[in-house]
């Protein structure tokens, strides 16, 4: 891996999202596009949040409708003023079904946490196949009013074999050390006159262990030792006081992440909550920008806080979610606090920058031939849409989206997520397969028939670009910028194929139903 020549690398752009002119022209396209807008703040106020399967129990209530609670995937699951198909209705009007479908929800999003982009793939494209046979399964009718006895029996009983299927899916994600290549602890400018000697070693261990793990775990950092928080317990002893880290189960516009929400006292008010960060930056930093609004992130949480020993005092952490989810604007840095605890309350210590989002502007969008390619995916994958319900359809364009920005802005971070997991086998069948799709498709209408032809008359040249600004944009050496081309071709040519191919990838034995079998296409495939 060549070495760059700065640990922060200038970002050019955020990768182009669902909301703009690739979004194409349809009138469900444009409507879909609104819903996976990278606008999640707008969208935090204009729809409860969910990563429900089925909605469920409660009906809709109004006053929930812009509290900040309803980010909450767990609380947020309860409405059912989303639900359309016979199964989301009885899955509202049936305590036992409700209870049900509220296991299998909690089970799919702790998956979705624990697992990289390629693992995230197999779980939708597993959850997606099941939701469109489950009306065949159940012989459900068109309307709740006259769904059998048996009918929701059935519907139980299917939510069941779905959970325990789910559960057993065992691949994870942990972060590795290409995150150092992005991520960077150091001063902010301005705030270099709070505690000079103590941030300038603080920040060197941290990158020390982002190095060694990808990850500001107190474990990993030199002298430091976990009290409480993302990275440890939820509670523990600072001086005879019982500190504890508020944490929640954020959705899919959270990453699916445990996020942190503050640090308190047991018995007195909390001495950091989600704006803590923000007044430490807006007091202290010289480059403000918009990042001290009322929200530590656009979901209203941190990305970790950790209390730990460090130097002889009880230090408090408090990370901004980094990549795609980070809450800096565009050319800015998300940041990191550290506040000292001593006698119950937090003094302040630290603030550093960490990561550097991409400036809009130039970069991949001024390159015609990966953006000319991107469009015509757009309007393959605007081409149909499965009969499936909001809010999976949401959930799942977000993900998308999320994993779109990092093949585009971090590709050695999914390069070593794809190496680490074992994906590139089981990539590379999942591509024959999308293949063979994509022409089956294209065989059943003429029009069809030329956009197939478009998107691989397209594919190398984009391939090309993809190279080209991995080593100019991202410093990345030729074969650094070759594998994580070849990556980004077979995920952007999955997302918009899935869509006329619902069931593709749908295989929980992934990566391992890939040992032993060779691909039949080469990733950048021309038209025979």
């Amino acid at each position: 891996m060549k070495k760059r020549t700065k640990k922060l690398l200038p970002f050019w752009i955020r990768a182009r999202s669902p909301g703009d002119a690739s979004c194409g022209e349809s009138a469900r396209a444009k409507v879909f596009c609104f819903f996976f807008s990278k606008n999640k703040t707008f969208l935090l106020f204009l729809l409860p949040l969910s990563g429900c399967v089925i909605h469920h129990v409660q009906p809709y209530r109004p006053e929930t409708f812009a509290a900040p609670d309803t980010a909450d995937a767990a609380a947020s699951s309860t409405n059912c003023f989303e639900a359309s198909s016979t199964a989301e209705h009885l899955a509202c009007a049936q305590p036992a079904l409700a209870a049900a479908n509220r296991a299998l929800t909690e089970t799919l999003q702790a998956r979705l946490r624990t697992s990289d982009p390629f693992g995230r793939d197999v779980l939708l494209a597993v959850q997606r196949n099941w939701l469109l046979g489950l009306p065949d399964a159940c012989h459900l009718p068109a309307t709740p009013e006259t769904a059998s006895p048996n009918a929701i029996a059935c519907l139980g009983d299917q939510f069941k074999r779905q959970t325990a299927s789910l559960a057993a899916w065992q691949v994870e994600a942990t972060p590795g050390p290409a995150m150092a290549q992005y991520v960077h602890f150091k001063i902010a400018a301005g705030a270099g006159a709070l505690n000079p000697a103590f941030c300038a070693r603080l920040a060197g261990d941290v990158n020390a262990a982002l190095a060694q793990t990808g990850s500001a775990d107190p474990a990993a950092i030199a002298g430091a030792h976990e009290i409480a928080g993302t990275h440890g317990p939820d509670s523990g002893d600072v001086a005879g006081q019982t500190v504890r880290v508020d944490a929640r189960l954020a959705n899919a516009f959270g990453g699916f992440a445990r996020r942190a929400r503050g640090v308190a006292i047991v018995g007195a008010p909390p001495v950091l909550d989600s704006l803590s960060l923000g007044k430490l930056l807006q007091a202290t930093a010289e480059n403000q920008g918009a990042r001290f609004s009322a929200y530590a992130s656009q979901t209203g949480d941190y990305g970790a806080a950790d209390v730990f020993t460090y130097q002889g005092r009880s230090v408090a952490l408090l990370e901004d979610a980094w990549g795609f989810d980070a809450p800096a604007a565009p050319g800015e840095f998300a940041h990191a606090g550290a506040w000292d605890l001593t006698g119950g309350r937090a003094t302040p210590l630290c603030l550093f920058e960490t990561f550097q989002m991409p400036a809009e502007g130039g970069g991949f969008d001024a390159m015609t031939a990966l953006a000319a390619w991107r469009d015509a995916l757009a309007q393959v994958r605007d081409s149909a849409a499965p009969p499936l319900g909001v809010s999976f359809l949401r959930d799942q364009g977000q993900i998308r989206a999320e994993t779109d920005w990092l093949l585009l802005h971090m590709p050695l971070v999914v390069s070593e997520q794809a190496r680490r997991g074992g994906w590139v086998p089981w990539l590379r069948l999942r591509h024959d397969a999308a293949l063979d799709a994509l022409f089956a498709w294209a065989q059943r209408d003429p029009a069809h028939k030329i956009l197939f032809d478009r998107v691989f008359a397209l594919l190398k040249p984009a391939a090309q670009d993809l190279v080209r600004g991995y080593q100019q944009l991202e410093a990345l050496d030729a074969a650094e910028a070759k594998a994580a081309a070849g990556l980004a071709v077979m995920e952007l040519l999955y997302s918009a194929t899935v869509t006329v191919a619902p069931d593709l990838g749908a295989d929980l034995q992934a990566p391992a139903s890939a040992v032993g079998r060779a691909p039949r296409y080469p990733i950048l495939a021309a038209p025979q």
